[in-house]
């Protein structure tokens, strides 16, 4: 590399580049409505550093080998990233790399960068494209993406479907041992509250979002539970084809008293999620567009067609089942239930904050060779009436 990070970081877009410190003089403008102003509480995994590496390196589950990854990043970032490289090399499930080549960029900043390039050539088409998208975001210079032919289908509710990877922290409030902060990786996170699904519509994207959350492991006959969320806002256009998207969601939520989702009697429950997120668009005829119907046709005749990657943050309340999840050592499907501290019956048990980041991208998501736009259907309707659904399958094929 002839060019130091600094003189490349020079081109940065603006809609992606930090805010100047002297904004922050007053300290009352480092207090955040998501995450708190120090993060030192006690550590919901406990196992040590060697125990974190092994089984980084050597558990059977993908799931389990990530958790150990992030939960060692989060302890010492910096020091993590020669570890992170040599994982991400050797890990052979995609998700995994995928979710750990951002681990990289959020341990490392900057420093990230010679590893995220050295991977932008990987012979995974996908994990090569989620490099250079990570990349592209640490030098502000627009990412040469793997992909300059997209698929649209005529099927479904959405222009375009984007499945979400997510990190975050769960700070628990645990009467008698005080407060708990645990570590959630992308697939722990989807284990717990389910695979997110982001879906918008070309004409009403500045507006509205759609978030389908797939759970699986949860329903005793093996059906998937799907829940639908409607959210709604406000975006800003920035240079280069940039939206800044605020967006809240208020909807009456299924709430079992008994801890776990699915089991005992139900009551409805208002809650309430934000998401703030900066999304960059395709141009018009940057990348050519396949399909035959009234949305292919509108997405090739819209100045900014799709997604090509999104990045944001997003906080909620929960009410999370101590004696299930510290007995057992893990937090488990509907054990982590969406819920409302000023509820009168959720209220006594909303015990924890959800809070973090997340990532998505255009991707070919059925190995054709080119972005497949919405091939992976939401089970609900952009009016977000459907709130739960039970299979659904029937919607994704309208």
């Amino acid at each position: 590399m002839t060019q130091s990070i600094e003189s490349r970081m020079q081109e940065g877009l603006v809609s992606l580049t930090p805010p100047p410190a002297a904004r922050y003089n007053d300290p009352a403008e480092y207090l955040d409505f998501a995450r708190p102003i120090t993060e030192k509480f006690l550590p919901y995994d406990t196992r040590s550093d060697s125990e974190l590496r092994e089984v980084a390196v050597g558990h059977e589950s993908p799931l389990e080998r990530e958790r150990a990854l992030w939960e060692l990043a989060d302890r010492n970032p910096a020091a993590s990233l020669a570890f992170i490289t040599d994982r991400i090399g050797a890990e052979t499930d995609r998700a995994v790399r995928s979710g750990n080549l951002w681990l990289a960029l959020r341990s490392g900043g900057p420093q990230s960068l010679n590893i995220l390039e050295k991977f932008a050539t990987d012979d995974d088409p996908e994990i090569a494209d989620w490099a250079r998208v990570l990349a592209s975001d640490i030098t502000g210079v627009k990412a040469h993406r793997m992909y300059n032919e997209a698929e649209v289908e005529e099927t479904g509710y959405f222009d375009q479907t984007v499945p979400l990877i997510i990190g975050g922290r769960v700070v628990i409030m645990t009467p008698g041992v005080g407060t708990v902060r645990a570590v959630l990786s992308p697939l722990w996170f989807e284990a717990i509250q389910g695979r997110v699904l982001a879906s918008t519509n070309v004409q009403t994207i500045r507006t509205d979002l759609t978030i389908e959350k797939e759970l699986k492991g949860l329903n005793a006959d093996g059906s998937i539970h799907y829940e639908i969320f409607p959210f709604r806002g406000l975006s800003v256009e920035y240079e280069a084809c940039n939206l800044e998207h605020n967006y809240l969601s208020e909807t009456m939520r299924p709430f079992y008293p008994s801890g776990v989702v699915g089991q005992g009697e139900m009551v409805e429950v208002p809650v309430s999620l934000g998401r703030i997120a900066m999304t960059s668009l395709a141009t018009k005829d940057e990348v050519t567009i396949h399909g035959d119907g009234p949305r292919a046709e509108r997405l090739r005749n819209a100045d900014m067609p799709f997604v090509t990657s999104v990045r944001g943050r997003y906080h909620g309340w929960a009410a999370v089942n101590l004696d299930n999840t510290f007995d057992r050592g893990t937090i488990g499907a509907g054990e982590a239930q969406l819920a409302n501290p000023t509820d009168p019956i959720a209220g006594s048990m909303t015990n924890a904050k959800l809070y973090g980041t997340f990532r998505g991208k255009s991707g070919d998501f059925t190995g054709a060779g080119r972005y497949t736009l919405n091939t992976i259907k939401c089970h609900g309707r952009p009016d977000g009436l459907i709130d739960v659904a039970k299979d659904g399958a029937e919607l994704a094929s309208e």
